[in-house]
């Protein structure tokens, strides 16, 4: 007992050892309902697929498309670093206090092997700081690995917003659609969706033509179509 409480209050360990003391106290203070656990999550939500990493470039005429040559690494920070190593699609929280705890694991194994052999002060502290790193970047791999069975816990579903449509086919379901009236159905897979559509008279929009959500008008809740052929 004496060699463990030795080692987690050196050099490198302690480290990590204040680290995690600050993540028991926060899941205490959670378990408790203080905190949430998911705190930190605003305005981190990625929005991104475990699976494939893709990009929505939204265009004011045509909608959402995606491109296929994004490339995750073009990020930058926090949310590029969390993206390149598979640490998301749970709670930041959750993420950090896996690394925290795997981090302090590997350094005070590293530390126990590696410290007793070293004879100087000075290089002691050296080899500490090379070992503090060391274990930050191992425990990086195998947090993923842990967190990768928890994904699915955590999927959460958002309804999209009337904005979000911009860009979808949609079927006129009126006999034709004017600047004052019209409607139109998306099919989502399931019942389908009926909105309120609105054109120019001039564009000759009836009953079966297949027109392309332009744009979202908030004031009466409709949108402006298109007829998809215009498109091609």
């Amino acid at each position: 007992m004496e060699i463990f409480l030795t080692n987690i209050t050196s050099f490198p360990v302690i480290v990590f050892t204040f680290l995690l003391a600050i993540i028991i106290v926060y899941w205490l203070l959670a378990m408790l309902g203080a905190v949430d656990i998911d705190m930190f999550d605003a305005d981190f939500d990625l929005d991104v697929d475990v699976d494939a990493d893709i990009e929505l470039d939204v265009d004011a005429d045509v909608g959402a498309t995606v491109d296929p040559d994004f490339d995750p690494e073009s990020l930058r920070g926090i949310t590029g670093f969390m993206l390149k190593w598979g640490l998301t699609g749970v709670p930041v929280t959750v993420v950090v206090s896996i690394l925290v705890a795997s981090a302090w694991l590997i350094s005070y194994i590293l530390a126990s092997v590696v410290m007793p052999l070293i004879p100087l002060a000075l290089l002691q502290w050296l080899v500490g700081a090379a070992l503090l790193l060391v274990s930050f970047a191992l425990a990086i791999p195998v947090t993923a690995q842990f967190i990768r069975p928890l994904k699915s816990a955590f999927v959460s579903y958002t309804a999209r917003n009337k904005v979000s449509f911009i860009g979808s086919e949609c079927l006129v379901k009126t006999g034709s659609v004017t600047e004052s009236f019209g409607q139109a159905e998306y099919q989502d897979g399931g019942a389908g969706m009926l909105f309120d559509v609105r054109a120019k008279v001039s564009d000759n929009i009836t009953k079966g033509d297949l027109v392309i959500l332009k744009s979202y008008d908030e004031e009466d809740g409709s949108y402006w179509v298109i007829k998809a052929e215009e498109l091609n």
